[in-house]
Parts: structure tokens; sequence; C-alpha cells
């Protein structure tokens, strides 16, 4: 895809190319191809809108876009939101289809640019270097969501991206071997995914069985027992449902040998359920937590497997090459035992937000430290604990929801005139809920209880239609005369959460607000 030789739409070092699909066994092919051509990626939740997925693409500046074919219409429906013409977005479209079956029929997009026709266009003369000051070239653009605003385009460069996974392969060599198997079922555009489904085994050669995404208990159970998969990096949510999950011990698990948990909150009753069910089969398996982000390329810490069961509830000690602050509020370095923010730097720290300098300023302090926002506390063996997290994110199954993004969605609805989201817990599964503080623009619906509530229904619906799944108002719409705020103008989730906490008593799975 080196310049007009690989596509219709010429490509140069540095261009941006967007991925828009679920895993398939054509990502490997497209994000490695491009890398190789000098290109960046920038990768869409294949949740997206149409509404959703075109500020991604304004704003990572891409050319084209890869898309898998149940989503080409969603990205045309973009394409005509950006007042770009059809016969232009048809040029900008690569369908990603099986390269191992070209025969396969092509349904309504018969006459659309497909991958398999873009590797027979020619072949890369050689790669592009990326050694010395090169390497802080921008590699990957992945959306983490702010919490004052739009999500924000991530920059990780190519030199993020070597290290880490240097990194987190000298933390894997105590439980590898040259016949290991992973299961890649997290979401390769997540960052997550990306680094320990791709990049991680490509690098050593390790087989990736690909799922498509949409966890199925079943599914998952079948292909680990087919493909005898060793190693799994799964979120908490994952962990719940095959711990519950009835039909665990028809399959035979007894090729695992380490489960890497992340992306949200882990409970131990939960984690000792599923292993003691693996054990039950005889099959000794180490489970370890880890926490990082978008912005860290992945993981900052991780436990040991040596201390997989005596440090457990830890999210571990900090990887090789990075150095870490816990501060307080007044910026000073807090003592072990005591929790402050977690500010941290080195060479997996990302290149900055993209076009975003007010972001930028806001979360480095001097001396490059990026201030993650997350309140952690560290034991006397350097192990780190999760305690809060300073910013208002809101993590539903290790998805980010912005509450700035839901309020100016919701405030697009004729019938509201304002609007607070905040987080709720779940108390069953720890996952956090966005619920909606909404005003009515009839006020009278107040006075009313079947009226208030049959509103509060109408918006839940509405917002289905708005958003990416993640993004529901799963913990609920409540309507109310006003929204706290305070002088500034500011929305003080604080009195949000202590009216959530004032009204849970009476819904006995959704235990307290967010503190």
């Amino acid at each position: 895809m080196n310049g007009s030789s690989k596509t219709s739409s010429p490509l140069a070092r540095g261009d941006t190319v967007m991925i828009f699909s679920p895993n398939t066994m054509s990502w490997p092919t497209v994000v490695f191809g491009c890398l190789a051509a000098g290109l960046k990626m920038t990768f869409a939740s294949s949740a997206l809108t149409p509404r959703e997925l075109s500020w991604q693409w304004l704003d990572s500046k891409a050319c084209v876009v890869f898309v898998y074919p149940d989503l080409v219409q969603v990205v045309k429906d973009m394409f005509k939101l950006v007042n770009v013409s059809e016969k232009e977005a048809d040029r900008r479209i690569w369908i990603m289809d099986k390269l191992w079956d070209e025969n396969l029929p092509k349904g309504d997009y018969a006459t659309e640019q497909w991958l398999g026709q873009l590797l027979h266009k020619g072949e890369l003369s050689a790669e592009e270097k990326f050694d010395g000051d090169r390497a802080d070239e921008t590699a990957y653009i992945c959306y983490s969501s702010g919490t004052t605003g739009r999500p924000k385009g991530v920059e990780t460069t190519h030199k993020n991206v070597c290290t880490v996974m240097g990194m987190v392969k000298r933390m894997w060599e105590p439980v590898e071997s040259d016949r290991d198997v992973h299961l890649g079922m997290m979401p390769f555009y997540h960052i997550f995914g990306l680094i320990m489904h791709l990049n991680v085994p490509f690098m050593g050669g390790q087989p990736v069985v690909c799922m498509f995404q949409g966890f199925d208990a079943e599914s998952f159970c079948r292909n680990v027992e087919r493909f005898k998969v060793t190693l799994l990096m799964l979120a908490p949510p994952i962990i719940l449902t095959l711990s519950l999950y009835p039909k665990l011990d028809h399959y035979r698990m007894t090729s695992l040998k380490a489960i890497a948990s992340a992306a949200a909150p882990l409970s131990l009753v939960v984690a000792e359920r599923l292993l003691e069910r693996l054990a039950n089969q005889g099959v000794d398996v180490k489970l370890i937590q880890g926490c990082g982000s978008t912005e860290t390329t992945c993981p900052t810490h991780m436990v040991p497997f040596p201390d997989h069961k005596r440090k457990f509830g830890s999210v571990g000690q900090l990887l090789p090459n990075l150095e870490m602050r816990l501060v307080d509020d007044d910026e000073n370095d807090v003592e072990d035992g005591r929790a402050g923010e977690m500010w941290v730097r080195g060479p997996t720290i990302m290149r900055g937000y993209l076009n975003n300098p007010a972001a930028n300023a806001a979360d480095f302090a001097s001396g490059r430290w990026y201030k993650t926002g997350d309140i952690m506390r560290r034991d006397g063996d350097g192990y780190y604990y999760v305690v809060d997290r300073k910013k208002e994110m809101i993590k539903y199954k290790g998805y980010q929801v912005a509450p700035a993004e839901l309020e100016d969605v919701l405030l697009e609805n004729n019938q509201i005139t304002d609007v607070g989201v905040i987080g709720i817990i779940d108390g069953y599964d720890k996952n956090e809920l966005p619920r909606a503080y909404v005003v009515p623009t009839d006020l009278s619906i107040l006075e009313s209880p079947g009226k208030k509530a049959m509103f509060e229904k109408s918006v839940e619906a509405w917002i289905r239609g708005q958003v990416a799944y993640y993004k529901y108002l799963r913990g609920g719409v409540v309507a109310v005369p006003a929204i706290p705020k305070s002088a500034s103008g500011k929305i003080l989730r604080k009195d949000l959460r202590e009216w959530a906490k004032a009204t849970l008593k009476a819904a006995p799975r959704v235990l307290s607000a967010r503190l």
C-alpha cells in the first residue's frame, strides 16, 4: 500500500487508515501490512453508530476505511453525514473479506473494492523503517473516551508498541512454552486486544485462535478444548460468566495454564469459583491481574506468576522501564499504604492526544509524567492496589463510557432540557452502570407517577438508537425538576451520587453509587 501502486486512493507514509470491523482473520493482514507501508492505523468499535463513527473519521483524518461486510452500510451512512459523495465514499471503502476463499459470494457489494483484490495489486518493494527518531512516529490511534467531551484519539508510537511487547513477554516467561496457543476474543480494536492478541503473540510466533466478537460461553469452551488453548486474556465479566456456566464441566479445559485478567476489577469470589471448577478437572491454572490504559499502551502493572496466590487482589508490580509516583491532591508523594493518584512515565506512554492540546496540558505534568486519574496504594512489597478513579469515567464490562458524551446526546432530545450522568455499581458483578438524571421539558410529567415512569422508559429506549450498546443507560433514567450545579455551571455529580444512594435501597442488585 505504498503509493498509488497499491490502491486507487494513493496513500503515502504517515497517512491514516481506519479499521471498522469485529475480530476476523483479516485483521493481522491489514494491521501489519499497513504498518509495513508506513501508514497509521485508527480502530473504531464495531458497535458505533454512523454518527459516532463520523467523529472519529474526521478527527483522525483517515483516508480509507477497511470494513467488515455487515458494517458497510454503517460506513456509507457515516459518509453521508460528513457530506462525502457516494462515488467518493465507494473509493474510500475496502471490504475485509475472507482471504482464504476468494470464491465467496459478494452479496450486495459485488462491485465494491475487496481486501483480496487489494492484495493482488502488487508487492511492497520494501518495508518502511522506523529506527532512530522515526520510532516516535504514530503507529496506532485508539480512541479513549474523555469526561469533558468527545472521545480522544490516543497516539501510540512504534516505540511504545515495541517496548511494551518486550515488557509483557518477560512477565509471561514463567508460564510460556513454544507450544502455546492464545484465544483472541478481546476486541482487536481495543488496545488490550490489539497488543495482547495480535502484537505479543505474533512476535513470539504463537498461534491465535480468532473468535468473532460477542461472547458465547459454549463457543469459548469448545474452542479452548478443540485448539488446546493455553493462555487466556480475559475481562472480569467473562470470568464471571464462565464461573457460572452450567456446562463448563462438559469440556476438557486441561490445556489451560494461565489467565490474565484486566480492564476492570475482578471479584475474589468470582475468581475462586472459576478456579475451583477448573481444579475439579485437574486443571492447575494460574490467574493474575494487571492494569493499564490506552494512554499507557496497555499494561503498566502485572502480578508475577510466582505470586499469583500470595498477592491475589493486587494489580501487581510496576513493569520494567517505567517510573511511577503516587501523589496526593497537593501533588506530594504519599507513603506506602496511603492512597494517591498514579502518575507514570516511560517509553510506553502515549505521544499525546490527537488534535487536543488542552487535554495534553491537563493530563501531563512537568517532566512528562502522565496523570492517570487512578487512585492506588502500594504495600511494603511494592505491589499496587486500585482504590478508586479520580476521573469521572464510567467503566462497563471493560468499555469506557464518558458521562459528558451521553449528556450531549441526551440534550438533543427535545423532551429533555437538562441532564446529569453518573455511574452506579451493580452489586452482582461490580460493573458500573450509566444512570441519567434528566429534567423533562414538560415538568408536569413529574406530578404523575405513571407519566413519570413512562417518560423515563421512553428515554431509555430512545438512547439505544443513538449510541453503542455499552453506553445504554442500564442504571436507569430518573426524571427530576433540576440538576444540581455549581456557581460556574459545573454539574455536581457528588450530589447526584447522594441521590442515587438514597434510592438504591429499593433495588437489591444495584448496591451503591460510585463514590
